[in-house]
């Protein structure tokens, strides 16, 4: 294997186990080691800014565990993850890594990524994109160009982006929320797009009931890499959010009885 990194998943995107597979797998077939990293043992104490002695601890402990790895390079796919280590995290306890965003690695990595997208999906996109974190890494820019490496995609050029830095900035703001949905939907229709793809797994999370209620399909642009490489996991979120009442059933009692809580 070539360089060693770790993969920081972050704790909000273990409801898509098919996301953190397939970038897994991808990391892997580029010669990278990757070791995984995230969920409550790793968080970045986003969720906490309210109270600094938690999010103190969070800081302490996460930035501790990554020094002790040993790695050359922290790559993080959580844009909530990334901007915390930037802005508050490295400045408190300093890190004995370098810090890069997923989309940054694959980028750099394109031209052996390219090699390895064999199956073509033939399909025009828009790409779901949003005003904020792009200051940070250029992925407004960059996960169009990795997108147009897969044979059969044309990703539309359209200068909408939503406000914030990714929708959950959007779901304490109803009519936001709701207005950014009407705007992607009418683009979408204006352009003919076969899909709307997103950059960030929780953009996705409420973008894609949209397949069941208004025919829009939704993809995270890791969804299209894995398809065109020719991994095949499960999207089980999306299966659930599609299926609305009835997601209980395919959910089964056994996995909703070790979450815990009633459905």
């Amino acid at each position: 294997m070539g360089e060693r990194i770790t993969f920081w998943y972050g704790c909000n995107v273990l409801r898509h186990g098919d996301i953190i597979h397939s970038c897994l797998d991808i990391l892997r077939l580029l010669g990278i080691d990757a070791q995984a990293a995230g969920g409550p043992d790793y968080c970045c104490g986003t969720g906490k800014d309210a109270n600094q002695t938690a999010a103190d601890g969070m800081a302490r402990r996460t930035v501790t565990k990554f020094n002790d790895m040993r790695r050359e390079r922290v790559v993080a796919w959580c844009p909530s993850c990334h901007a915390h280590m930037l802005e508050f995290m490295g400045h408190a306890y300093k890190p004995e890594f370098s810090l890069t965003y997923l989309v940054d690695l694959l980028y750099e990595h394109r031209a052996a990524l390219s090699a390895l997208l064999k199956h073509p999906l033939p399909m025009r996109v828009l790409l779901h994109k949003h005003v904020g974190f792009n200051d940070k890494v250029a992925v407004n820019e960059k996960v169009p160009a990795l997108l147009r490496l897969i044979p059969g995609v044309e990703v539309i050029d359209d200068g909408y982006a939503a406000p914030g830095y990714m929708c959950a900035s959007l779901t304490a703001i109803p009519a936001a929320m709701e207005d950014m949905i009407r705007e992607t939907l009418r683009r979408v229709a204006a352009h003919q797009a076969d899909a709307v793809v997103t950059v960030f797994h929780q953009c996705y999370r409420e973008l894609c009931g949209l397949e069941a209620h208004a025919g829009m399909k939704a993809f995270n642009y890791i969804h299209l890499l894995a398809q065109s490489i020719g991994l095949q996991y499960v999207d089980e979120y999306k299966e659930w959010k599609k299926a609305g009442p009835n997601a209980a059933a395919l959910i089964g009692e056994k996995r909703l009885a070790q979450v815990g809580v009633q459905f």
